[in-house]
């Protein structure tokens, strides 16, 4: 079975966009390049799933669409959060504003770029309906 490793977006700016994630959600910046700037991509991750922000219309991300004002990129991000309150007070702190069809239990904001960010404190699996085993994952250790 495939297992999701990594999601990729294109932006204007990867490195302001990097920053919004790593302040709202706390991940963990991985890479960049070029080093001193982060202009073309930054590589985050929340040490489970590799999040690739990059330069819209750049190598990494060029623009796939089939008109030059195309832009084809995901549509929504999923967040766990330990603490709804908390995560909401610190996501509009950054200027994100909650979107329409947002629910006490499912939290909905515009986050850069015009993605948006749903967050909530348990997981998917009931809204989804899932009809397969839905995996824990857990650290791996080092040796």
């Amino acid at each position: 079975m495939a297992r999701i490793r990594h999601i990729a977006l294109h932006t204007e700016d990867p490195a302001k966009t990097a920053e919004f994630y790593k302040d709202v959600f706390g991940l963990q910046e991985l890479n960049r390049k070029p080093d001193d700037s982060g202009a073309d991509g930054v590589w985050l991750s929340d040490g489970y799933i590799y999040f690739a922000i990059l330069k819209f219309g750049g190598d990494g991300a060029p623009n796939l669409g089939k008109g030059p004002s195309t832009v084809v990129g995901v549509h929504h991000i999923g967040f766990y959060v330990d603490d709804m309150e908390e995560a909401c007070s610190t996501i509009e702190a950054a200027d994100s504003t909650e979107c329409p069809g947002s629910s006490d239990a499912n939290r909905k904001y515009m986050g850069p770029d015009g993605l948006m960010i749903d967050m909530r404190v348990r997981g998917w699996d009931e809204a989804i309906g899932a009809k397969t085993p839905l995996y824990q994952l857990a650290p791996v250790v080092p040796d």
